[in-house]
């Protein structure tokens, strides 16, 4: 039997939209939390939800980027603490006649002070936000992020806890250090969606290297790319890394750029361990070694393992101050020729 027709014999009516999918919805409730909690809006955002032209981007998008026009300039506002939780509360529409806001999927907050508190928030919406709010890209910049708040963020990425970011970036956050990272990949190492891990500038020493390697070892973890480009890992570091770089299941990219590594000829033991680990990891194939001033002697014992034998080695990257021989031997696809200096990483 065909369905019945309407009694007005029109066509039936397209559907009404979704409040929780549009911008004007989490326009007024983060104004009306903020004037609940006593502070100013962020004026980026206002404009972002209001301009047509910024609206139009933001829609098509999906992200809300959020920074100081000058991060030099301390005079200008920054949303911090308080801002972040306003916005984190509005999109998970968690206060008093508030729904769910469902038209953001990518957070990129730079230089905006948010600190701990600011990090808890995102922590909260990460945990809570379920199949309605899925946050999948993660971006927070010199945010002045320490091991409290890379805690609440790690615990929120927990298996069970959040199934939606695929990328987390904290460049940059130097107060992080390694009992932060510690915190963070407690939590980490029992997740298996996400894809990337970016903490370059962070503060990370020797001893962070056991923890990120207890990550990497989780035989579930979905990581495939890790970046601790600018840290302080050292060969002791690098060491503490190897065991589980040798077990891990998913990681193909890692940056261990400017991380002063092998410039100690006296104690090549971690270069040897690292070596063999390139030659039997199942998944690793892309490697930068960049700027670590590697000694002569340091390189050679990498060189079995860039053999031209180990194909699976697609990418390999040092500094070209090598002696020619060794460079060539060494550096694989995207390192430059020989004579032209690569780009010095950031002064710690």
């Amino acid at each position: 039997m065909g369905p019945k027709k309407k009694k007005d014999g029109g066509k039936k009516a397209s559907a009404e939209p979704d409040p929780g999918e549009m911008p004007e919805t989490f326009l007024s409730q983060y104004q009306k939390f903020c004037k609940m909690i006593a502070i100013a809006p962020c004026e980026q955002i206002i404009q972002t939800l209001t301009d047509e032209e910024k609206k139009e981007a933001f829609l098509a998008s999906k992200q809300l980027v959020i920074h100081p026009e000058d991060p030099r300039d301390p005079n200008e506002p920054r949303i911090g603490p308080g801002g972040m939780r306003a916005i984190c509360t509005s999109i998970l529409g968690t206060a008093p006649g508030m729904i769910p806001y469902k038209g953001v999927n990518a957070l990129r907050v730079w230089w905006s002070s948010i600190g701990d508190d600011g990090a808890c928030a995102i922590a909260e919406l990460l945990r809570l936000g379920g199949s309605e709010v899925q946050i999948n890209y993660l971006e927070l910049w010199d945010n002045n992020i320490s091991a409290r708040g890379t805690l609440a963020l790690g615990r929120s990425l927990m298996v069970g806890n959040n199934r939606s970011l695929l990328t987390l970036k904290l460049d940059y956050n130097r107060s992080l250090g390694t009992e932060g990272v510690a915190a963070l990949c407690r939590g980490l190492r029992t997740n298996s969606t996400l894809k990337q891990l970016h903490l370059p500038f962070c503060g990370i020493d020797a001893d962070g290297g056991a923890p990120l390697g207890d990550m990497l070892a989780y035989a579930k973890l979905g990581l495939t790319l890790l970046n601790l480009r600018g840290n302080l890992l050292g060969d002791v570091g690098l060491g503490n890394l190897c065991p589980g770089l040798s077990r891990t299941a998913s990681l193909t990219e890692l940056s261990l750029a400017d991380n002063s590594i092998g410039s100690n000829p006296e104690d090549l033991e971690p270069l040897r361990t690292f070596s063999e680990v390139l030659m039997t990891s199942t998944t690793l194939c892309r490697v930068d070694l960049n700027h670590n001033r590697l000694h002569p002697a340091a390189a050679e014992t990498l060189m079995p393992a860039l053999a031209p034998e180990n194909a699976r080695i697609q990418m390999f990257t040092v500094d070209p101050d090598l002696p020619t021989e060794i460079f060539e031997k060494l550096n694989r696809a995207g390192g430059g020729k020989k004579g032209k200096k690569g780009k010095k990483g950031k002064k710690k």
